[in-house]
């Protein structure tokens, strides 16, 4: 058993008002006591540092790296920039910086090759370190839509990032054939938007979006889609989306329409804010920009699921000498003090996006993460400092993080003790 005593406790939702004592029974916490309650022996004394859940960011594209948005454009499909193994250790790679930032969990947003349910294997087989996650489908798609490249005569004939079928029975077939392979998302591109110019807002029928929720949902896995316009975020929702990617065109009836249905909401407000400081924005964006800007109090007043999580992958590295968007040690928790600055938004409210609401959609209601509480699983970190004061700690892990529990055993332990291991990631 592992105790940690004098501990600021952040639980998922707010602050505890007083330190208390968390002790671990292997994979999950065991207790959670007050400042009146004796430490049991051994505990370690974390001297009022915040002991919170493990963070999760959950739009994550675990095989991107060092690939240029001109290859996209271009007609380069994404995942056959190197060949699968290399991807793969990419994906190693970024498990590591995940671990190396406070992050613990990530639900994943799509990648070719099965990375994300190859990871996952070797993640829960203990060939290589990483976080909780839950894998992800590649993009699926419908001929000559958004993703399907101008190009026709270059299309691979092995998929990367992208696939493509058509109509409800191949639509049926591709999903069933994705959760063999370990899926437990299937992503979906329904509609043009967030900084993806296309022909049409559609890129999916009706039928189509349909088949694919009851084929996933039917083999107990949930949906995801990439989805913009107004009329195809309400469709989503209705036919049984689990979570909306973007969301451009939110208003007050979408906002009640996510927190009836009980959707999570990914807003992934930094790629766009990325464009616009290129000036590579497309006409319009700023004002969806904004639009979202000023409907994610209104949405968080609502109820509705919103989670964190963006584009990382290092698309700009050749532009800007300080990438936001890569896969590099602290840059995933830049979004928490670009989030809690929008007036109406709490630095509690946003920090439950990362801890409480994205244990829900990892686990899906199959066990509890993201939380403190008795029974829950035992992923948790050790901030120097308070984030409820200044969330931009959590984007300085090398200077805040000082320990990283995963399934109650220290990955990452830098805090003052004689026999504290060294990092995996180090």
């Amino acid at each position: 058993m592992i105790s940690f005593t004098n501990a600021r406790i952040f639980d998922g939702t707010a602050m505890r008002p007083e330190r208390g004592t968390v002790t671990l029974d292997g994979a999950r916490i065991a207790a959670v006591t007050g400042a009146d309650a004796p430490a049991p022996d051994g505990a370690i004394d974390l001297g009022g540092m915040v002991l919170m859940p493990g963070l999760i960011t959950c739009h994550y594209h675990a095989d991107f790296y060092k690939f240029t948005l001109a290859q996209g454009l271009a007609g380069d499909p994404l995942g056959k920039e190197l060949p699968p193994g290399v991807l793969m250790a990419i994906a190693v790679r970024n498990a590591g910086v995940l671990l190396e930032s406070g992050f613990t969990g990530y639900v994943g947003a799509a990648c070719g090759h099965d990375i994300d349910a190859q990871l996952k294997l070797a993640i829960a087989e203990g060939i290589v370190p990483g976080p909780r996650l839950r894998a992800c489908s590649p993009h699926v798609g419908t001929t000559a839509d958004l993703n399907d490249s101008r190009k026709w005569w270059r299309r691979m004939q092995t998929p990367g990032t992208d696939v493509f079928g058509d109509g409800p029975d191949e639509l049926r077939r591709m999903v069933r054939e994705f959760i063999r392979r370990g899926a437990q998302t299937i992503k979906i591109f329904a509609s043009r938007g967030h900084g993806f110019p296309g022909p049409c807002a559609r890129n999916m029928d009706r039928d189509e979006i349909a088949t694919i929720v009851r084929a996933a949902h039917g083999r107990g896995a949930k949906v995801r889609a990439h989805v913009a316009d107004k009329a195809m975020i309400m469709e989503c929702i209705a036919l049984g989306v689990d979570i909306i990617d973007h969301g451009d065109e939110v208003d007050d009836e979408v906002i009640g329409a996510m927190a009836a249905a009980g959707s999570f909401w990914v807003p992934s407000l930094i790629y766009p804010q990325c464009l616009m400081q290129l000036g590579w924005d497309e006409p319009g964006m700023r004002a969806l920009y904004e639009n979202v800007r000023a409907h994610l109090p209104l949405a968080q007043k609502a109820g509705v699921r919103i989670l964190p999580g963006d584009d990382y992958s290092g698309v700009f590295r050749d532009v800007l000498a300080d990438d936001p968007l890569d896969h590099q040690v602290g840059c995933y928790g830049r979004e928490f003090a670009y989030y809690g600055a929008i007036a109406g938004l709490r630095a509690e409210d946003v920090l439950g996006w990362g801890t409480k609401n994205a244990g829900a959609a990892l686990l899906d209601g199959e066990d509890v993460l993201g939380v403190i509480a008795p029974g829950a699983l035992a992923d948790l970190i050790v901030i120097d400092g308070d984030p409820l004061a200044d969330l931009s700690l959590l984007a300085r892990p090398r200077e805040a993080l000082k320990a990283v529990i995963r399934d109650g055993v220290f990955v990452i332990d830098r805090l003052t003790r004689a026999t504290a291991p060294r990092s995996i990631a180090a």
